[in-house]
């Protein structure tokens, strides 16, 4: 194990971590596995990606390769993950199943979602809180930015189109996010059709309306990426409105067009950040030329007025194909399932033992 930094990104394998930032509480970070560990039942094969509220790794278990979602220590993280895991169980039972959304996998061998959807192990004097869900490959938006800062136009709109039908599935149920970020976002170039491929691997404080201030805490949120309404101080109680995850995947679309987060905040304390995003200090659109309408459709997202912004998810996603058409999907070559494979070839079997007994039994 080691310890991670999710502001400085500093490492201690240790767990000595310190950093002589004022800001920065590094030796309060969360400690991540290694390749190679073992977390009860389940080999890390490596971390994906470090969350303020949990991490995620690739894993294998019951030698299937998954990911699991590890909650950092805390009453409120391990609360946050717990209603992620119970809105993707509740998802699996029903229509609005979504390729864009998580898998969720009991959490245990020999038991189903409705009586596991989540599991608890005890490591380093600590109850922790997981949940398993499908395999899938890629890498993070995040990573994807750093190989390539401004991808192109038509991937950049088809990305966010994907994100906004899991937003707007999670809308439709009464769900909301409230803290878009790239490291939530899975995205898979396909090899051949070089088509992007996107999965949802976190889904924000997962609070439905009615509980959403005694949900609500803002650490689990990076600061560069939560709405103005949002940030500590800004005189409001924390409100549900659609609008508010409007502004998540603004960020986004934003970051894509101009190649760097919308709010710096590398190397900045939260309530530095905090400050721009109250002020509206973003880095300036600088595409506008070649992509004027996407760049506009951007903006507008981002506005720190919440009634200028699209009203819903929806509507940001279909201004987005009106400019780059609909996502294609990647076509597959489908696969014939086991049960008719073994179908098949028992009828066949049984055709070759009836000619053969026919046979065997004519009149020579």
């Amino acid at each position: 194990m080691k310890q991670v930094c999710m502001l400085c990104e500093r490492t201690s394998p240790d767990g000595n971590l310190f950093c002589q930032e004022t800001y920065c509480p590094a030796e309060q970070s969360p400690f991540v596995l290694d390749h190679g560990e073992w977390f009860g039942d389940i080999e890390i094969v490596r971390l994906l990606v470090v969350l303020r509220s949990a991490a995620i790794y690739e894993v294998i278990h019951q030698r299937q390769r998954k990911y699991m979602k590890l909650a950092h220590p805390g009453a409120e993280n391990k609360e946050r993950l717990k209603r992620e895991a119970e809105f993707l169980r509740d998802l699996a039972g029903g229509k609005d199943k979504l390729e864009t959304l998580p898998t969720l996998l009991p959490a245990f061998a020999n038991t189903t979602l409705k009586q596991d959807p989540y599991g608890k192990t005890m490591l380093r004097g600590h109850l922790l809180y997981f949940y398993l869900f499908e395999f899938k490959p890629g890498d993070t938006l995040r990573e994807v930015l750093v190989k390539n800062p401004q991808l192109w136009i038509n991937h950049v709109g088809w990305i966010i189109i994907d994100v906004a039908a899991a937003i707007n599935i999670m809308h439709r149920r009464g769900v909301y996010h409230y803290g878009l970020t790239p490291e939530a976002i899975l995205v898979h170039f396909d090899e051949k059709q070089n088509i992007p491929e996107v999965l949802l691997l976190d889904l924000g404080i997962a609070s439905a309306k009615e509980t959403l201030r005694q949900d609500w805490y803002p650490m689990w949120a990076p600061p560069a990426y939560s709405a103005p309404e949002l940030t500590p101080g800004n005189g409001s109680a924390v409100r549900h409105d659609y609008r508010t995850d409007v502004f998540g995947l603004g960020l986004c679309l934003y970051e894509m067009l101009v190649g760097e987060p919308a709010y710096p905040f590398k190397l900045r304390s939260d309530q530095e950040v905090y400050q721009l995003v109250r002020k509206n200090r973003r880095v300036e659109m600088n595409r506008i030329e070649d992509v004027e309408t996407v760049a506009r459709i951007a903006v507008q997202a981002v506005s720190p007025r919440i009634e200028e912004r699209q009203p819903h998810a929806a509507d940001l996603a279909q201004q987005l194909r009106d400019q780059v058409g609909e996502p294609p999907r990647v076509k597959r070559r489908r696969q014939p399932a086991l049960r008719s494979i073994m179908t098949a070839v028992i009828l066949l079997l049984g055709i070759v033992f009836f000619l053969t007994l026919a046979l065997m039994l004519a009149p020579r």
